[in-house]
């Protein structure tokens, strides 16, 4: 397959794209569309709605932001508005690499360790980043609704209405459970599926069925973990 048809064939058809991703495992291409698109999003957010709201909105919101005094609550916010864009575009650009990398690091320790996958380290980078595409969608998605929706109304935590964390009340809503529903999304739910079917390509051996074990396993770990974080110092 092409460049073009593997991301359009983890889309439409993803066995048969995943079976030639492993084969052959470029990681490249699915990476630098993604990270191109969100750094499209984050320009356009700058742009249009600014991050001084963004941080004041997030002000609100933060227990501890709200017990400060008000000149160290100013002070707080101007050097997050100083900061904010610089680290959004460093988050875009070495994030995504980051991330991909310590996701592909995990799921082959999980795959080798509890399922015997004779995995390589590039095959489950490119399969990450492959079943990453539909964030594409989220950058997107998020985009249309930014340029649709007045400054004010636009809400960088939850740009679309995916998850069920965008349903809940941030201000009043314990933290551990706003972690809970925002990592409940259906774009996440996709990225599952096509993990799964990435990685039982590559394994061979391991039927789809426990492949998705695999992944909403590790999945599952991940998501107690950021509930305990959020509990502890949200």
């Amino acid at each position: 397959m092409g460049e073009l048809a593997r991301l359009t064939g983890v889309v439409w058809s993803p066995g048969a794209a995943f079976q030639d991703i492993v084969a052959r495992p470029r990681w490249w291409p699915p990476l630098v569309v993604l990270v191109l698109a969100s750094l499209v999003f984050t320009f356009t957010f700058t742009q249009r709605v600014g991050w001084e709201r963004f941080f004041r909105q997030q002000a609100e919101t933060n227990s501890r932001m709200r017990d400060m005094p008000a000149d160290q609550k100013e002070q707080t916010i101007a050097m997050q508005i100083r900061i904010g864009p610089a680290a959004a575009i460093g988050g875009v650009v070495l994030g995504f690499p980051i991330m991909a990398l310590a996701t592909a690091g995990v799921f082959l320790l999980v795959f080798r360790t509890a399922f015997g996958a004779d995995v390589s380290f590039r095959q489950a980078f490119a399969i990450v980043c492959y079943s990453w595409i539909p964030l594409l969608f989220v950058s997107i998605m998020g985009l249309a609704v930014m340029l649709l929706k007045t400054p004010e109304d636009f809400d960088l935590n939850y740009p679309t209405l995916t998850n069920i964390g965008a349903f809940l009340e941030p201000a009043s809503t314990p933290k551990w459970l706003l972690s809970l529903g925002t990592s409940i999304d259906i774009f996440t739910i996709w990225v599952l599926i096509l993990l799964a079917t990435g990685f039982a390509a590559a394994g061979r051996k391991i039927s789809w069925g426990s492949s998705f074990a695999g992944v909403i396993g590790t999945w599952a770990v991940y998501v107690l973990l950021k509930m305990g974080w959020a509990a502890a110092f949200g």
